[in-house]
């Protein structure tokens, strides 16, 4: 009687894409006031995306200032990349 073993392995990867602006549109770097950097900046969901969170967390942590943000004249939630890895 022989005996057979099996080993599985899996491997996982997470592939990430950042969208870039249209030639010819404005430009969507915006100065990051705290990198004190320019930075592509993200809107709340495509960060939820990127930090694989709901974007209800994302708004949460923009409240604790747990995250880089800022707002553009109209109102919209811009968040820093660069403070998402951290």
């Amino acid at each position: 009687m022989t005996i057979r073993r099996r080993v599985e392995i899996t491997v996982e990867s997470k592939l990430l894409g950042l969208r870039r602006p249209p030639t010819g549109s404005p430009t969507a770097a915006v100065w990051c006031p705290h990198c004190s950097a320019p930075s592509l900046m993200l809107a709340p969901d495509e960060a939820a995306v990127l930090a694989g969170v709901s974007t209800r967390t994302i708004y949460r942590w923009v409240e604790t200032a747990q995250l880089h943000f800022t707002e553009t004249p109209d109102g919209r939630l811009l968040v820093c990349p660069n403070s998402l890895t951290q």
